[in-house]
């Protein structure tokens, strides 16, 4: 009795199940590496895994594919930056050429027609514009040092711009013929009528025309030269309006300069033939 107790012990200890179930492999191995009994069995659990394996990897498979999609995404992004940058840069290149060009193309202008001019003439450049109702100036990067004076005449390449009105040593300070404070005398070059042409902002006004005096739309306006401050024969501007004043005892004419202010870059300054001491 003590003996069956004691085999039973054994059989349901678990190193003699480990050492069993060793075995049983051990046999299984042999069988099917001369047999090959299990492989039927393997083939079968290989076709049964296979939809297991597929659910595992696939949200690494949509892992991969979604940063694959991005990174791409990320590549085209970099890519059309560094498209755009470029189409920029050669935008501005292609703008400074052309703006390089325009500005060669009137600097030669304004050279070859201060040499045509029968008077003395130097180019200066516009640094800025003060347009106001009641003050109209310009401002060159010229100024006491370069010899300019008070009361030289400015023109531009399209008629009179004014005359130099306040000096410094670099620069100076140009009054415009339309500011309200500045008046010219002029004359009609048509009729060679000789008249007083008054800042009004931004035109011209000629207010004491005598009323039989003739003159009509589009005549052109030029200095007269009285005054020995301009050469008589600049174009100074074209009459826009001619109405007969409130008392009727004059004619008043209203004229539009030739000289595009507002668009100023550079200007002539006209030097009389003995410089002023």
């Amino acid at each position: 009795m003590d003996a069956l107790s004691q085999q039973q012990k054994l059989t349901q200890s678990p190193l003699f199940r480990f050492i069993l179930l060793q075995f049983v492999c051990l046999v299984l191995m042999i069988a099917d590496k001369n047999s090959h009994i299990t492989q039927p069995l393997r083939q079968g659990l290989s076709w049964l895994a296979v939809p297991l394996i597929k659910v595992v990897d696939w949200p690494q498979q949509l892992y991969q594919t979604v940063e694959i999609a991005i990174a791409r995404q990320a590549k085209l992004i970099d890519e059309n930056n560094a498209l755009k940058q470029q189409l920029l840069t050669l935008q501005l290149k292609a703008q400074r050429n052309t703006t390089l060009s325009t500005e060669n193309q009137r600097l030669r202008a304004m050279l070859n027609t201060a040499q045509e001019l029968p008077m003395n003439t130097s180019v200066a450049f516009v640094t800025d514009i003060a347009q106001t109702q009641k003050r109209q100036h310009i401002v060159i990067n010229q100024g006491q040092a370069d010899g300019l004076f008070l009361g030289q005449p400015v023109l531009s390449l399209s008629g009179v711009v004014g005359q130099v009105d306040v000096l410094a040593e670099h620069y100076a300070h140009v009054i415009v013929i339309t500011d309200p404070a500045h008046v010219i005398p002029a004359e009609i070059l048509r009729t060679g009528l000789r008249t007083l042409a008054y800042g009004d902002g931004d035109d011209l006004l000629l207010k004491e025309v005598p009323i039989s005096a003739d003159i009509r739309v589009d005549d052109v306006l030029i200095t007269s030269g009285f005054g020995n401050r301009f050469p008589r024969g600049l174009t100074i501007a074209n009459l826009t309006d001619v109405s007969v004043s409130a008392e009727r005892d004059f004619q008043v004419a209203t004229a539009n300069p030739t000289a595009v202010i507002n668009q100023l870059t550079e200007v002539f300054l006209i030097w009389p033939d003995e410089p002023t001491p």
